[in-house]
């Protein structure tokens, strides 16, 4: 077979369509050429020479028709590797961090190097450098340097091997390492062509297919379980092959990345007013006065640096397109705002039929709760926002939709995740109030774990639950932590989550922590204990905490753990007091994140001292709160708060 020459450098880029005067000098010592990387052609499979092919018939023998397979995948292997020919170093541009993940399904696109550069433009405040998760694979095996540097508002890695390597692993193992241990999203995709690429972002498990097809088999197996073709590039639709089912309203645009688009760096005050939509002659841009405050391509895709430089609008107004305007305009649009959506930048929007039925009834109408006097208070503003990234994450998101496509196809989906609800008590008169508590969550499949610390079942009133419920029963001698440690070991679930016997929780709190689990790619995540109930001075106050945020505290009621980083860990230590404290510390320990979610959906109340494992002081509450209210008061996402407060005894 005939082998192209070695080239010294070839460079390609993701993201820069509006602005491609930046690559010139973007990557020190390398002025171009530049290939997109999304119009670098699939190869096509090469077929099965003419003598094997009566062997790969079903009816030949295994040995012969694996050696038929095994034949025709080197071959394929062989013509990909002629296509891109041997180079000596590759050079990819990202514009953000999220083109960066919407480069790694075409990680295959990439040719072997002994060097390789990836230059990221541009990245928000709160994200990571790029340093790869090293996968024990050949890679890295042959790593003689490798340099991490900051250039201007971005980063640059530099990685020189002694031996070719794929480009491309390089690639995925650094936005792995950038993101997290983000979840891998089902089913299997087939992609047709790099044009598709968006609706897989940083998902290295696809499988690319020539226009036209066939999808190369993967390890005697079909190569995917969902075909994705590309449609017309300017208006990126997609038609899914399988099934024979027409995609429901919405499923004609790529997906939401959540790792990118999502409400990380959320401002709970912030310190401009509302900003507005427009349309530009190539795209969209968002004004703020006289001000152009970021620049979007015509398909509407929005990027995790888009959304840094929106976070001090108060809120973006979005004019109706009117009868007139095309179905894909109206597509563009619901994909801008379902992005601003799910970063929880309140979306102020006329009404638009053809948009809303992009967008789906759960976040149209999500959007029509949104009105200019509500944006006004920022505890009403963040109340909507909350909304509105919920209904967007769970309808837009790549995860919620392959979902819904693969169901729809007719595939078996696994099953959601299961959380274990760790409820420990000393105080038998408050299982009922506890149970109750948890009893109105939705939106997830859990169970509830209840430890009785030093009493026993007959003395605790345990109320009838829909929830699959264990009780155990430990000596009031038994260390806190030990105790919970138990309860955990029985335990079923892919989560755990530790609630404590007297606070307030809304019946949104766990679904939250799960949404917030999946956009940070967190081992642990926790609420902020914004709002706190002082019973002996009958007051509610709001407190000044940061949240969405990785930080290194949460509330202690409100831990939501991975039971993979929960084992890691070690789990609770053997304490009668300051366990979740420990839990933190020992996550970190390890390499774990921690992430802190809003703090809406959940209400501490602090009796005295005495009695509690924490024995921080009433009056230390007073020393810092933004907002207080005389009673016990909740915001309008704990829901249907009222009966509770006459079981309040001050």
């Amino acid at each position: 077979m005939t082998r192209t020459a070695t080239r010294s450098a070839w460079g390609t880029w993701i993201g820069f369509e509006t602005c491609t005067t930046l690559l010139g000098r973007l990557v020190e010592g390398f002025a171009g050429p530049w290939t997109p990387l999304e119009d670098v052609p699939v190869p096509a499979l090469a077929t099965v020479p003419a003598g094997d092919a009566d062997a790969s018939r079903d009816d030949a023998p295994d040995a012969t028709r694996d050696r038929a397979r095994d034949t025709a995948r080197d071959a394929e292997r062989d013509t990909a590797r002629d296509t891109a020919g041997a180079t000596g170093c590759v050079v990819l541009a990202a514009r953000s961090p999220a083109d960066l993940r919407r480069a790694v399904p075409l990680r295959s696109l990439l040719p072997e190097a002994t060097r390789v550069r990836i230059a990221v433009a541009d990245v928000p405040p709160w994200a990571a450098q790029p340093l790869p998760v090293a996968a024990p694979g050949a890679c890295w095996r042959h790593l003689t340097e490798m340099r991490v540097a900051r250039r201007g508002r971005g980063w640059h890695l530099d990685a020189a091997f002694t031996e070719p390597v794929p480009a491309g692993d390089v690639v995925a193992h650094v936005a792995r390492g950038l993101f997290g241990g983000c979840e891998a999203t089902t089913p299997v995709a087939g992609l047709e062509g790099g044009g598709t690429a968006g609706w897989r972002p940083g998902d290295p498990n696809v499988t690319l297919s020539p226009p036209g097809g066939p999808v190369p088999d993967r390890r005697d197996a079909p190569g995917c379980d969902l075909l994705l073709r590309a449609g017309d590039r300017t208006a990126p639709r997609a038609h899914l092959v399988l099934g024979g089912s027409s995609p429901a309203a919405g499923d004609d645009v790529p997906p939401l990345d959540e790792a990118v688009v999502n409400p990380i760096g959320f401002r709970q005050h912030p310190s401009q007013g509302m900003a507005a939509l427009a349309a530009h002659r190539d795209g969209f841009v968002v004004t703020l006065g006289g001000d152009r405050l970021v620049r979007l391509p015509a398909c509407g895709r929005v990027t995790d640096v888009d959304v840094a430089r929106l976070r001090d609008v108060r809120g973006i107004a979005v004019p109706a397109l009117g009868p007139q305007a095309e179905q894909g305009r109206a597509s563009e649009v619901a994909r801008v705002v379902a992005a601003f959506s799910a970063a929880g930048i309140p979306v102020l929007a006329a009404p638009d039929a053809a948009r809303d039925r992009a967008l789906g009834p759960a976040l149209a109408a999500a959007l029509a709760a949104v009105t200019g006097e509500a944006l006004t208070s920022d505890l009403r503003r963040e109340e909507l926002s909350v909304r509105l990234r919920r209904a967007a994450l769970r309808e837009h998101g790549a995860a919620a939709r392959w979902r819904r496509l693969a169901l729809a196809a007719g595939l078996p989906v696994p099953p959601q995740p299961r959380v274990s609800i760790l409820l420990c008590t000393r105080r038998p008169e408050m299982v009922p109030f506890a149970v109750e508590q948890m009893e109105r969550q939705r939106g997830v499949t859990a169970e509830l774990i209840v430890g009785l610390h030093g009493f026993t079942a007959r003395e605790a009133a345990m109320p009838r639950t829909r929830l699959p419920a264990t009780v155990i029963e430990a000596p009031a001698a038994t260390p806190f932590g030990e105790v919970l440690n138990r309860m955990a070991a029985i335990a079923s679930g892919s989560y755990l989550a530790k609630v404590d016997d007297d606070d307030w929780y809304g019946p949104d709190h766990l679904a939250d922590l799960l949404l917030a689990r999946r956009y940070s790619g967190a081992d642990l995540v926790g609420s902020a204990a914004e709002f706190v109930y002082l019973e002996p001075l009958d007051v509610t106050i709001r407190r000044c905490i940061g949240t969405e945020r990785f930080a290194p505290l949460v509330a202690g009621g409100t831990m939501l753990v991975t039971r993979a980083a929960f084992e890691a860990a070690g789990g609770f230590r053997p304490l009668a007091r300051t366990v979740d404290g420990q839990l933190l510390q020992a996550v970190e320990a390890v390499g774990g994140r921690i992430y802190r979610t809003h703090g809406l959906g959940y209400v501490l109340r602090r009796r005295s001292a005495y009695g509690h494992t924490w024995r921080q002081p009433v009056q230390s509450f007073l020393a810092s709160f933004q907002e207080q209210w005389r009673g016990l008061v909740f915001n309008e996402l704990m829901e249907d708060g009222a009966p509770w407060r006459a079981e309040v005894r001050t």
